[in-house]
C-alpha cells in the first residue's frame, strides 16, 4: 500500500527533474501532430485526378461521338480518336496589389498577387475558384465503312466539328479496312 502511495511522488520528482527534457518531448509531438504538407500532397493528387478526368473525359466523348457517328447512314462501323491541345484547368481568384516608387528620377512599379483562400474552420482551407476551363481539342480521326463515300465523310466531318468545336482541316476522315 505505501509503494502506491509513493508513486505519484516519485513521477512529480522525476518531472522537476527532467522538466526541460520533458517539456522538448511535448513540444515534439506537437510538431508532430500538425498538418504540414498535407496541402502539398492534396495538389498532387489535385494534379492528378485532373490529368485523370482529362482522360476520362476524352474517353468518355470518344465513345459517345462513336455511338453517334455509327448512326449516321451509310457510315456503317465508326472508330473515333479526339487529341487535345490544352487539358482542363482551373484559375483562381487572385488579389493583386500594384505599387510604384520614384527614387533619383526613376520609376519603378512593382505587382504583387496572392491567391484568395477560403478558410472553412481552422482545419480546412481552400482556394476560391474564379473560374473551370474544359479542354481544347487538337484534332479528330474517324475511322468508317463508308468513308469512301463523300457525302459521308463531309456528315462526319460536319458532326464531329459541332461538337468538338474543331475545324474541318483538323479532321481526318478515312476508310476502315
Amino acid at each position: 500500500m505505501a509503494k502506491l502511495n509513493e508513486l505519484p511522488q516519485k513521477a512529480i520528482a522525476l518531472l522537476k527533474k527532467y522538466k526541460y527534457a520533458a517539456l522538448v518531448f511535448v513540444i515534439g509531438i506537437a510538431i508532430l501532430l500538425l498538418p504540414i504538407g498535407k496541402t502539398e500532397k492534396k495538389a498532387e493528387q489535385a494534379q492528378s485526378a485532373e490529368v485523370r478526368s482529362d482522360d476520362d473525359y476524352v474517353a468518355a466523348l470518344e465513345e459517345r461521338l462513336t455511338a453517334l457517328l455509327s448512326q449516321v447512314k451509310g457510315a456503317g462501323a465508326v472508330q473515333v480518336m479526339l487529341t487535345l491541345q490544352v487539358g482542363s484547368r482551373t484559375e483562381y481568384q487572385t488579389d493583386t496589389q500594384t505599387s510604384e516608387d520614384v527614387n533619383d528620377n526613376e520609376k519603378r512599379s512593382s505587382e504583387e498577387r496572392k491567391t484568395v483562400i477560403l478558410s472553412e474552420g481552422s482545419a480546412y482551407d481552400k482556394a476560391a475558384v474564379s473560374a473551370v476551363r474544359y479542354p481544347q481539342f487538337q484534332g479528330a480521326l474517324i475511322v468508317s465503312e463508308g468513308a469512301d463515300q463523300p457525302s459521308v465523310r463531309l456528315d462526319l466531318i460536319r458532326a464531329v466539328a459541332a461538337l468538338t468545336g474543331l475545324n474541318s482541316s483538323q479532321i481526318t476522315v478515312v476508310k476502315l479496312k
